[in-house]
């Protein structure tokens, strides 16, 4: 007779006759999920700003351009600068996929991974440091790497560096530009609406 109770009980816990607290609110938010899919369905856009600046800058990011980057203490004090070549690389950037697939039997069958690809660049993206390889152009006119574990800011153009008074200001025009998108209106102004 016991053994019939444990079997019932086991049965019941299996297929799903008690909920536990977390099922609860698992169940809860599918169900407000539905009912927002259904009341507010996720829109759909013929075109998207977004993705379109975010190409153009890894377009920008892959030309031969001056830059100035400054680097700043976690107080926020500046640290140095340099007239830069490009961007900055984050220190754990990898030429090959950090990733490997761990190829095992299972009593399912075989198990799957996920693994990373690269981004448009042919690298693999940096997801755990603010260290910077910074590539500062030398009086000669190399390129130095300088590595650099505070915070970098990559300016597109030239600035003065006032270290007294911890301040950046421009100094000229943005020698990286990103060129206008489509359908983006004129910068710096709201679209009209469409009357009615």
């Amino acid at each position: 007779m016991k053994k019939i109770m444990l079997v019932l009980f086991v049965t019941f816990l299996l297929f799903g006759c008690v909920t536990s607290p977390d099922g609860k609110d698992a169940e809860a938010v599918e169900a407000q999920q539905s009912q927002y899919s259904k009341s507010q369905p996720i829109p759909m856009f013929d075109y998207s700003l977004e993705r379109a600046l975010a190409i153009e800058l890894y377009k920008l990011r892959n030309k031969a351009s001056v830059t100035h980057s400054v680097w700043r203490s976690d107080y926020g004090i500046i640290e140095g600068d340099c007239p830069s070549y490009g961007y900055g690389i984050p220190y754990d950037t990898s030429l090959t996929n950090p990733l490997k697939i761990e190829r095992r039997s299972t009593v399912a069958g075989r198990a799957m991974g996920v693994i990373e690809q690269p981004e448009p660049n042919g690298l693999y993206a940096s997801k755990n440091t603010t260290a910077t390889w910074v590539m500062c152009l030398s009086e000669s006119g190399g390129i130095e790497p300088v590595y650099v574990e505070s915070k970098v800011t990559v300016y597109p153009g030239p600035v003065i560096v006032d270290y007294e008074h911890n301040r950046v200001r421009r100094s000229g025009a943005a020698t990286v530009l990103i060129p206008k998108a489509r359908g983006a209106g004129e910068v710096g102004t709201v679209p009209r609406q469409k009357k009615k």
